[in-house]
């Protein structure tokens, strides 16, 4: 009887796992975890800060969104400055966004569709609900070794990738991905 038992666990544990992959799954634990951290008011700002990074580490391909940030300067970094500036990425993420995790004022989501193109992009449109409006974002997924992560979101129309590159066109150009490096690092240690 317990062989039978443990073969059934074999059997569905692999088609749950694979069911928790899809792209609208990895953005509602995405979500739910950072609506965890927001509402968490025992959490001091840095241990919201160290959970955000881990909900970023989860969640998100910083390989992806920092390529896309660095656009053509990624193909020219050595491959020191791009893990530094993945590095960087993150700790740019969490101080951004540990922001609006301080702002969170019980919204809701609701997931509105999923689109799947050449069977590793994926983009997850949702609806957040605020007091007074709602707001459309979607999030821009890639599958990397069978695991969906977000790689970019739009709110409002605004992509953070295309925020942020636009944002370090003119340090890139002076001084390449080694003086955004440092920039970023400066800007970083002030906070």
């Amino acid at each position: 009887m317990k062989s039978i038992i443990a073969l059934i666990i074999m059997l569905v544990m692999p088609s749950v796992a694979l069911a928790a992959q899809g792209p609208t799954d990895r953005v509602k634990l995405g979500v739910s975890d950072i609506i965890s951290i927001a509402s968490d008011s025992a959490l001091s700002v840095e241990q919201k800060k160290q959970s955000l990074s881990d909900v970023i580490e989860k969640h998100v391909d910083i390989q992806a969104s920092a390529q896309r940030v660095l656009g053509k300067y990624w193909r020219e970094a050595s491959d020191s400055e791009k893990r530094q500036f993945m590095v960087l990425l993150k700790g740019v993420l969490v101080d951004t966004y540990i922001v609006l995790l301080e702002k969170y004022d019980n919204e809701t989501v609701a997931y509105t569709g999923e689109t799947i193109k050449k069977k590793v992009y994926a983009t997850v449109d949702t609806d957040i609900h605020t007091k007074d409006n709602i707001i459309p974002v979607s999030y821009q997924l890639y599958q990397r070794n069978d695991e969906w992560k977000i790689y970019d979101f739009v709110a409002e129309g605004l992509s953070m990738i295309r925020t942020f590159s636009k944002d370090y066109q003119s340090t890139l150009k002076k001084s390449g991905v080694s003086g955004l490096n440092e920039a970023l690092a400066a800007k970083l240690a002030q906070k």
